[in-house]
């Protein structure tokens, strides 16, 4: 969660028993904005803004405040409004109640706010409008929001200011958002009803191995009528778990174990090992937001141990540290942290973890995946291995989006940021989201609806966070294309494409083409399949297809090139011998490789390995020696699996010369007369060893 809202009374109380002025209570909302305290710094700066106009300094009471102020003016749905024609103190007053409530993630209050901070400039404030355009963004409001970023890049001038740049890449999310494409009509998106939102917020949803879900939220499970309990409890937050039912619902949350939920702090965002035994979750200080660590616990005999604070590889003091994920293996443990060594504020990192949970050092996860925003909540997806985190420095759709990157293997980093997109993400902040191993079922946080419990007096209508239900239509896989003759182009019909599971899981099946050559098939997922494709009188043709990894629905497009089985002998080309032997030499078995590799894609095929002599030699000679020659050939490939009764070793020594083609297509016999009729040694030489080879010829297609 970005934000911790923490209550209105817990001011209240702090001061009720005395009175302070308005420069102290200025001081103290100054001291809300540094230490997370959004709201209170809210109830602060509204308060002084109307007792300002009056000149009064007195002291005030809380809990008499009717008393002794003037009540504020407020719009018709009870919002209140910047005074009119302000004082210089009244805009200062303006220009932080805007910044507090943009902080709050009351984007309502902000765009009204900082609409009035826009006008009324301030030299302590020179961004207001860059911020008014944030919140236009916020509310959905692109257009507008984009016209009130141009206006602040011509009204600041400088290229190279922060702000500048920052208002320039607001404009392309607006472009972003504006574009049609970005929205996904296929995805579902509802929030959860019953227990699941129950409270002030809830958020963080991340799956266990025992069919339950573990989330984060505030609420009280006190009775209404019940004075005796703290009426903190609905302020701060825990950590819950809940069963996932049969048919997908979640049924009623409860609390986890004292020992890992305090009665003092902010527990959320955690995550339970593949085991069950251990659980890391971050915990944070109510009164100080930047006193934000991540702690462990491990499971013994069926309770959990005292939480522990991890080490400085992940809380480095003085810097904050949240939303930790364990990969499923357990050896990496991403994070969020804004230690220094990254892109600028809140950056992605991991730590390897031993099996004792000892850490490495901290890797930052570099700029393909941080920004000089901040990037939190990271769930990496293993099946697919996607990234998942949300991120309010990349292009998006205002506030904080879920984007992902994509692990290459060969690379060993993460590919391009994407954005998932609408509905996962909307002009609110957008965050947690997770998705089962189907990619079908998933769940995400975000505050793009408002709520009124966390109120206070001045009608400070924040967003609460709530969770959402994410439905991905059922990923699809089909297969089509089209067989060839590899030499005419022409379709080849009837002819058989078959596929098999390389890893055995499934079964192996055929289908054959129509009429024009064509086939198609349903595929499933995290399937990988060797594809042959075969018919009578050709040599078959292969292809490799893989589901696995695939993150969306697609049909995959597979052609098939048949070469027609030729008449003759085809020489295998490199095949060498030592002198005088029937050895081969190892280059030659390096090339025999091959042809193992071809014989066991054509396995339907019977063939004689032929060898061939030169005219040089006896003929006797000659032909054992090509006999001897042949049968190491049929034994090398025996050797290598290929089955016996599909090779036919046969010596023909020099009774059957090579033929030669000229360039008007006459073919001659390399006979010893022809030979002998060649004008050079080394053509005479050359013919020589085109004689001596060896081929090899389809007898039979089974």
């Amino acid at each position: 969660m970005r934000k911790i809202f923490y209550s209105i009374i817990l001011t209240a109380v702090t001061i009720c028993s005395f009175g302070q002025t308005n420069n102290e209570l200025m001081k103290l909302g100054d001291a809300a904005m540094i230490n997370g305290q959004y709201t209170n710094a809210v109830y602060y700066y509204a308060f002084i803004l109307y007792k300002v106009k009056q000149g009064e300094e007195a002291a005030y009471y809380p809990y008499e405040i009717t008393t002794t102020y003037k009540e504020p003016k407020k719009d018709k749905q009870g919002t209140i409004i910047p005074p009119s024609n302000p004082s210089k103190k009244e805009i200062v007053l303006i220009h932080k109640l805007a910044k507090a409530y943009l902080s709050a993630d009351d984007y309502q209050n902000a765009e009204i706010w900082y609409e009035a901070a826009s006008k009324y400039e301030n030299p302590e404030y020179p961004n207001a409008r860059y911020h008014y355009g944030v919140s236009l963004m916020y509310n959905d409001k692109f257009e507008e929001a984009m016209t009130q970023f141009e206006q602040y890049q011509t009204e600041n001038g400088d290229t190279e200011s922060v702000f500048y740049k920052k208002a320039a890449s607001n404009i392309a999310s607006c472009q972003f958002a504006l574009n049609p494409e970005n929205t996904d009509e296929n995805i579902t998106f509802t929030p959860l009803d019953g227990a699941m939102n129950k409270g002030t917020t809830n958020f963080g949803v991340q799956y266990t191995a025992d069919n339950h879900i573990i989330f984060s939220s505030a609420r009280s499970n006190a009775a209404e009528n019940d004075t005796a309990h703290n009426p903190m409890d609905k302020y701060l937050l825990d950590i819950y778990i809940a069963p996932v039912n049969a048919d997908g619902s979640i049924g009623e949350p409860e609390k986890f174990p004292f020992t890992i939920n305090s009665k003092e702090f902010h527990e959320g965002s955690a995550v339970v090992s593949a085991d069950g035994k251990t659980i890391f979750f971050t915990k944070m200080d109510p009164t100080n937001r930047n006193e934000t660590k991540i702690y462990g616990s491990r499971k013994l005999n069926g309770s959990w141990l005292e939480p522990y604070a991890l080490d400085p590889h992940v809380n480095l003091d003085g810097f904050r540290s949240l939303t930790p994920f364990l990969s499923a293996d357990g050896s990496r443990l991403y994070y969020s942290s804004n230690r220094p060594g990254g892109e600028g504020g809140l950056d992605l990192w991991y730590v390897k973890m031993t099996a004792d949970g000892k850490t490495g050092r901290a890797v930052n996860l570099g700029n393909k995946v941080n920004s000089g925003g901040d990037e939190f909540t990271p769930f990496f997806h293993e099946r697919s291995q996607i990234l998942y985190y949300s991120s309010d420095g990349h292009i998006g759709f205002g506030g904080q989006d879920v984007f992902f990157n994509e692990w290459n293997e060969d690379a060993e980093a993460f590919g391009q940021t994407t954005n998932a997109g609408a509905p996962i993400n909307s002009s609110a902040d957008d965050s947690y989201f997770v998705i089962d191993d189907a990619l079908e079922n998933g769940f995400v946080t975000s505050n793009r609806e408002s709520c009124s419990d966390c109120d206070s007096i001045y009608s400070l209508k924040v967003h609460c966070n709530k969770v959402y239900q994410v439905t991905r239509p059922e990923i699809q896989f089909a297969i089509n294309g089209y067989v060839y003759d590899k030499e005419t182009n022409e379709i080849i019909p009837n002819a058989k494409v078959e596929f098999k599971d390389v890893s055995y899981e499934w079964e192996h099946f055929e289908v054959t083409t129509d009429e024009n050559g064509y086939y198609e098939h349903v595929l499933v997922p995290d399937l990988e399949l060797f594809m042959r494709a075969s018919q009578t009188d050709y040599f078959a043709d292969k292809a490799l297809i893989s589901t696995i990894g695939e993150t969306e629905s697609k049909t995959f497009q597979q052609n098939f090139y048949l070469e027609k089985i030729p008449k003759g002998e085809i020489t295998i080309e490199g095949i060498e011998y030592d002198f005088d032997s029937a050895n081969l030499r190892p280059e030659s078995e390096l090339i025999l490789d091959n042809l193992i590799e071809f014989l066991e894609l054509n396995d339907n095929l019977v063939i004689e390995i032929r060898s061939h002599t030169d005219q040089r030699g006896g003929d006797d000679y000659n032909l054992k020696l090509s006999q001897r020659r042949a049968q190491s050939v049929v034994d090398y490939l025996i050797a290598h699996d290929i089955p016996m009764e599909r090779l036919v070793p046969k010596g023909y020594g020099e009774t059957k010369p090579a033929e030669i083609t000229d360039e008007e297509g006459n073919t001659e016999a390399m006979t010893i007369e022809y030979i002998a009729n060649l004008k050079s040694k080394e053509a005479r030489k050359e013919a020589h060893q085109r004689n001596r080879r060896t081929a090899f010829f389809v007898l039979e297609q089974k």
